[in-house]
């Protein structure tokens, strides 16, 4: 009998977020589904990313034994080809019995129902990637659009300039306009090159987390958060002007950029963390300057 490849799934995990995964015999592939706590990790919805043990075979085919409605199991097949199908098995009898099946290649898919739509069903049997790190695509993007509202502010300013009789209080608020556009455009170019070398590995299951900077890693422990505190104007479109800031109970704290991970992201993945939002102009400006330089 072949050796597969198991790993489990526990209810506080996200999509493509495994643990313990490594090769098992049928034998201990069977104790291993025998052993899972599956009464306690009940009482989530019901699909393909939640308590559960994913099997795969030789030839990359996925059998996922989780949880279905009135105490009963769901049992996902993919093959390499995509496909999916779904079984509902009675007990845990059952399920060991197509996970019997799966091993010697008798897996008789005739009694599977098969999904018609299966749009993305291989990030629920994949490992997932939780590293998160500034993104070419990110900077390209604010780059040309910060290039071409440099190019409008600097041709509309030297044209109202050619205006006869400007007021010169007019004058002034562009030119301290212009200052103010360029000075914002040379920080947000510091804050790519600051956090090019950085990079921080979360996932919501998990409870510690990895920071990289410069090539040195630091790993922290969930538990050991005090508070999060979350600068700037928060929303996905403007996550390059976000700080987060993880405080920690013995004083010490982790700046955390949006250009690597957005607010909302890093919020639901600290799950019960206390989050604070701080506004104001000064107290964000100078958060944001000190982390630049």
């Amino acid at each position: 009998m072949p050796e597969f490849i198991s790993k489990l799934q526990y209810k506080t995990y996200e999509k493509g977020e495994f643990s313990d995964e490594k090769s098992r015999g049928l034998v201990e592939t069977l104790q291993l589904i025998k052993d899972f706590p599956w009464d306690q990790q009940r009482g989530v919805d019901i699909q393909p990313t939640g308590p559960s043990i994913t099997i795969q075979d030789e030839y990359v085919n996925y059998l996922k034994v989780g949880l279905y409605f009135n105490g009963k199991f769901c049992l996902y097949y993919l093959d390499n080809d995509t496909h999916l199908y779904e079984y509902h098995a009675d007990d845990l009898n059952d399920v060991c019995k197509r996970v019997t099946d799966f091993f010697s290649q008798q897996l008789d898919l005739a009694q599977f129902d098969k999904h018609i739509f299966n749009i993305g069903s291989k990030g629920h049997f994949e490992n997932g990637a939780f590293d998160y790190g500034l993104s070419n695509q990110l900077v390209y993007s604010y780059l040309i659009t910060v290039g071409f509202l440099l190019c409008v502010v600097s041709f509309a300013t030297i044209s109202l300039f050619k205006v006869k009789d400007m007021p010169i209080l007019v004058i002034l608020l562009l030119v301290f306009l212009d200052l103010l556009f360029y000075a914002g455009s040379y920080y947000l170019i510091k804050i790519f090159i600051k956090t090019k070398d950085m990079c921080i590995d979360i996932s919501k299951g998990k409870n510690h987390f990895q920071f990289w900077q410069n090539e040195v890693l630091q790993e922290y422990e969930k538990e050991n958060i005090e508070t999060l505190n979350i600068y700037g104007q928060t929303g996905r479109s403007s996550r390059v002007f976000n700080l987060m800031e993880i405080i920690f109970k013995d004083g010490s704290n982790l700046i955390v950029p949006g250009t690597l991970i957005d607010p909302f992201t890093l919020i639901s993945k600290l799950a019960g963390v206390p989050t604070k939002f701080k506004g104001g102009y000064f107290l964000t400006s100078k958060i944001f300057w000190s982390f630049a330089q």
